[in-house]
């Protein structure tokens, strides 16, 4: 179910004003239905209940679509959730010398990864197999196994509550259901924020209040969501699409343009999404972390990724980098941890080549920065610069994200590599330079830039109940823009393909 749906508009309001009749476990069994309803909404393009399949797990899954109308992928969600129920409470009872909580712990991880990676990344492997002759000259078909939506989310986030329980930093819930409502609840299912055990169930014990104040404040961060997605990233999407598309026939501006367009695609579409899970959730009485902070206004690499998808890289840091050792290590294994850190965040991302090197991508620049910034030319700079060594940082930064833009954008390596040259005048395109058919982009890009800018250093004014003109200006203007210029097909947020 989209947010951007007559459909869900009529879910949120049902389940807002039964969920506020119920009480206690009522309520919270009412809010689990209800959010396993909003995720079986889905349905899975690719059964055909013309042609059901004869064997395996589609045949499987045909029979429940269409015989009986029920999404078969909902049960790989309530099977994860059973495994890590029962494994964190049996963690929690052991003593620490006991070698049985270490075996618990892999057979949680061990179910969700393998789920995780059989759906996700057995074409893959397939595939690698084949390209490297592995199995001599048998070649494996690709199996076209349908990716359950928002399944890397709630693996992560129900694996993040096992570990927790592991290392004695959160407590095992005794209640189910509450712990199905953690991994299941509905705003944030199918593309996060991750949202960490601790964080949910502080608010489901003791839920926030919700006044005219919080209504208020939770609206404008739906709307701004919806208009940062149907404005914004539905409108850039159409240039993007076309320079992906047409590569072969855009010279090296044209290209430059599209890849920053998608670059600010991802943000406005993922942003938005999450801005509107943020607000619903709040709603509801729980209260999520910021998901982004102005990550496209970033002076260096590191600030970047301390402002994307922050849920995302927290989440790899503490259950992934620091385990590794972090930065306490030698430089060789220093190193290691970086590139091993973001290998992992690449293949999480899509199980490709291109989405590999996006990953490996994203470490290297990381560690270039660290090494740079600890030279004596770098310090002086930051000293002596002032404003025009940061614009200039900033132009920098930006100049090597488009290469990662690209590489998560294109559809693999072969496609991405020409498009990565022809950002350096390195390709064999011979379209005249003076051309700029999206230039209109190009100006809408810019005026993004400086936006992102300027309201990074002085933040966008909290929007309170008590200045009645800010307010009511804030969602006229919103609404205007969604009136104006909103792309009225619904489009699926590019996040659930993940």
């Amino acid at each position: 179910m989209l947010f951007n749906s007559f459909e869900f508009l009529v879910f949120f309001f049902i389940t807002i004003i039964i969920g506020n009749i119920l009480k206690n476990k009522w309520q919270r069994l009412f809010f689990l239905i209800s959010s396993y309803y909003f995720y079986m909404a889905w349905e899975p393009s690719s059964i055909s209940c013309q042609a059901k399949a004869s064997e395996g797990f589609k045949y499987f899954a045909d029979r429940l679509h269409c015989d009986f109308k029920i999404n078969p992928y909902v049960l790989i969600l309530v099977f994860s959730t059973i495994i890590d129920y029962f494994a964190a409470k049996l963690i929690e009872q052991k003593k620490d010398t006991d070698r049985a909580r270490g075996w618990l712990l892999f057979l949680s991880l061990v179910v969700n990864l393998g789920t995780l990676g059989f759906f996700k990344y057995t074409d893959f492997l397939l595939g690698l197999i084949n390209d490297l002759h592995l199995s001599g000259s048998l070649q494996f078909e690709k199996q076209n196994i349908i990716l359950p939506v928002g399944i890397s989310f709630y693996t992560f986030q129900s694996m993040s509550y096992t570990i927790d329980v592991y290392n004695r930093k959160t407590e095992a819930r005794k209640s189910f259901i509450d712990f199905a409502l953690y991994v299941a609840f509905f705003p944030q299912l199918v593309a996060g924020p991750i949202v960490r055990a601790e964080t949910f169930f502080r608010d489901l014990d003791k839920r926030l209040p919700v006044y005219k104040e919080h209504i208020e404040a939770a609206f404008a961060l739906i709307l701004i969501g919806f208009t940062r997605k149907i404005v914004f990233a539905d409108n850039l999407g159409k240039v993007v699409d076309a320079t992906f598309a047409n590569y072969q026939n855009l010279n090296t501006i044209e290209i430059w343009t599209g890849a920053l367009a998608f670059g600010w695609q991802i943000y406005f579409d993922f942003a938005g999404y999450t801005d509107i899970a943020i607000g619903v959730a709040r709603l509801f009485g729980f209260q999520f972390n910021a998901n982004f902070n102005f990550p496209m206004s970033c002076k260096n690499i590191a600030d970047h990724w301390s402002r994307w998808h922050i849920s995302f890289s927290t989440w790899i840091r503490d259950y992934i980098y620091i385990p590794l050792g972090g930065s306490r290590v030698s430089t060789i294994m220093y190193i290691r941890n970086i590139l091993l850190t973001w290998l992992f965040a690449g293949l999480w991302h899509g199980a490709a080549y291109h989405y590999i090197a996006w990953g490996l991508w994203q470490g290297f620049m990381l560690l270039s920065h660290k090494y740079y910034s600890d030279t004596n030319i770098a310090k002086s700079l930051n000293e002596a610069g002032g404003r025009f060594y940061d614009i200039i940082s900033r132009i920098f930064t930006m100049f090597c994200l488009a290469f990662g833009f690209i590489m998560f954008r294109a559809e693999s390596m072969e496609k991405a590599l020409p498009m990565m040259k022809s950002l350096v005048f390195m390709d064999q395109n011979m379209e005249p330079l003076l051309r700029w058919t999206n230039y209109r982009y190009g100006i809408l890009l810019l005026i993004c830039f400086i936006a992102s800018y300027y309201f990074s250093k002085r933040q966008i004014p909290t929007l309170q109940s008590g200045n009645w003109f800010k307010y009511t200006t804030f969602v006229v203007v919103n609404i205007l823009l969604l009136l104006l210029f909103g792309v009225t097909e619904s489009q699926n947020f590019l996040y659930f393909q993940f």
